[in-house]
């Protein structure tokens, strides 16, 4: 195995470590929850120690250097702990020592938390795949012993500078005056909405209009934010997309190796458009931009900056803050992210044993966004997770309806719910938002609306695996919005 001291951070993670600071950092979530077995901690430790030596990068943390930021390798094992507090706490600047990602666990559901300069999700993944095959190895066997595979010979490079082009034609910037999801960002507060619905049901849907599931999920987010906004909206709607870049440069760095693509979408001051008329436009905007040539050009832009011997030689103190500005500037011209991760590809093995998989974009509140989305696939679901910086979830209610009324069946849980007051609250449906809800809610947690008794089309999702024992937050904590139910009946699920 390949043996590190220290690394110099990936083109990528110059952006997402100018933004880290000891109050945040961009972090994100990847989860699975086991259909019949809690999580067994001692297994789970052991499993973790073992996968140390096979994935050097992974192991590292985020140091600050006079002229440039760098990773040094650590033989410390990360934070491994039971989840009890708010979901996704960031993972922030610190000098102890350890790795810059958290294993959590919560009964049946294994979570891995990472810092993005560790790497991003397609290569997270890996690591985490590998980590999940060598745990069920020793909950079948203890007395097992772990056989990794060999590691690729550029599985820890940084691949924007394989395929970064000196010299070559670079992209122009091609950032907009974006509309912004309005809200009032609650720092230090973070929920999740989850919205589930058949992997079949979805492209079967998106193939009847001839656009990819992400196109798909953009149209109907698309019509939910217009329908979202209490006005007309003047300005263009802005999806940002990170594209997974290993589809197009053939590489196996677990590192980054993402840029973002868009959506875009001008309402021209219409409240009326159709879900169809918004397919219309948003169709094959991902194909035209998704070429080798054009994605080359991004790289060389990218390239030209991080390769840059003014940029290379300039103190941090200096430099950081510009390239910080820039960030802020970036993501001012999206109104918000999704991230499509695809369908999972772990082992048939591995696979049977789990009930669903979660991926989570976190608090992205460094960016300036409220809400951002993200999207995987597994065992025949599809799994939207929205990442709310506010208590206001009216702008993931709206994407959902929009949805549903496509003709899915969706089911919604959330990190924040209504407390059940019977045993009977089970198989509830909300008909004003047209979803099936969690056994756990007598109310809809997007809506406030009473739930009615309904069969739920989604069979084997009767338990949400998030904590409902953590402490009753008061109402006079609760702040204000436009959800019109109780605050008085509200319990968390986690701290906040």
């Amino acid at each position: 195995m390949k043996n590190y001291r220290w690394m110099k951070i990936d083109t990528a993670s110059i952006m997402f470590t100018c933004l880290s600071t000891k109050k945040w950092g961009r972090t994100f979530r990847m989860a699975v929850v086991f259909k019949d077995e809690e999580v067994n901690p001692k297994l789970l430790e052991q499993a973790v120690r073992e996968l140390m030596p096979r994935y050097p990068s992974i192991y590292s943390q985020l140091k600050k250097g006079f002229f440039w930021n760098y990773q040094e390798c650590t033989t410390l094992l990360p934070e491994i702990r039971e989840e009890f507090t708010r979901p996704i706490v960031p993972i922030t600047l610190n000098n102890d020592g350890r790795p810059d990602f958290r294993i959590v666990y919560y009964k049946r559901r294994l979570g891995l938390e990472s810092a993005h300069h560790i790497g991003d999700g397609k290569g997270v993944s890996a690591y985490f795949d590998a980590l999940l095959e060598r745990y069920v190895e020793l909950c079948d066997d203890p007395q097992s012993v772990y056989k990794p595979l060999e590691a690729a010979e550029d599985e820890d490079i940084n691949a924007f500078n394989k395929y970064y082009q000196k010299g070559g034609e670079k992209a122009e910037n091609d950032d907009v005056d974006a509309y912004r999801i309005p809200g009032e960002i609650e720092n230090g507060f973070l929920q999740l909405v989850f919205a589930m619905s058949s992997s079949d049901d979805i492209r079967a849907k998106s193939k009847e209009r001839n656009l990819t599931v992400t196109e798909f999920i953009a149209s109907a987010f698309i019509l939910g934010t217009i329908r979202h906004s209490q006005k007309p909206i003047d300005k263009i709607i802005s999806l940002a997309i990170p594209v997974n870049l290993r589809k197009y440069f053939p590489t196996d760095s677990v590192r980054n190796f993402t840029i973002q693509s868009k959506i875009d979408f001008d309402p021209q001051g219409r409240t009326d458009w159709t879900f169809d008329e918004i397919c219309d436009v948003v169709r094959g905007q991902l194909k035209e931009r998704l070429t080798t040539e054009k994605l080359q050009k991004t790289l060389n832009k990218f390239g030209s900056l991080a390769n840059n011997p003014v940029i290379k030689f300039v103190p941090n103190f200096i430099k950081l803050p510009v390239i910080r500005k820039m960030q802020h500037s970036s993501h001012s011209a999206n109104t918000t992210i999704i991230t499509n991760t695809g369908e999972s590809s772990m082992s048939e093995n591995l696979s049977s044993r789990i009930e669903r998989i979660d991926g989570v974009n976190g608090d992205t509140s460094g960016y300036g966004l409220i809400s951002t989305c993200s999207v995987c696939s597994g065992n025949g679901l599809i799994n939207l997770c929205f990442s709310v910086c506010s208590h206001d979830v009216s702008w993931p209610r709206e994407c959902i309806r929009a949805l549903a009324e496509q003709g899915l069946d969706i089911r919604v849980e959330t990190t924040n719910a209504i407390e059940k007051e019977a045993e009977d609250f089970k198989d509830m449906r909300c008909k004003h938002c047209n979803v099936d809800l969690s056994e756990a809610y007598a109310t809809c947690p997007l809506c406030g609306e009473a739930a009615v008794n309904e069969e739920v089309r989604l069979n084997g999702l009767r338990h949400s695996p998030y904590p409902k024992n953590a402490p009753v937050k008061s109402a006079e904590k609760c702040k204000k919005t436009k959800r019109d139910f109780d605050f008085e009946m509200v319990k968390a699920y986690f701290n906040t």
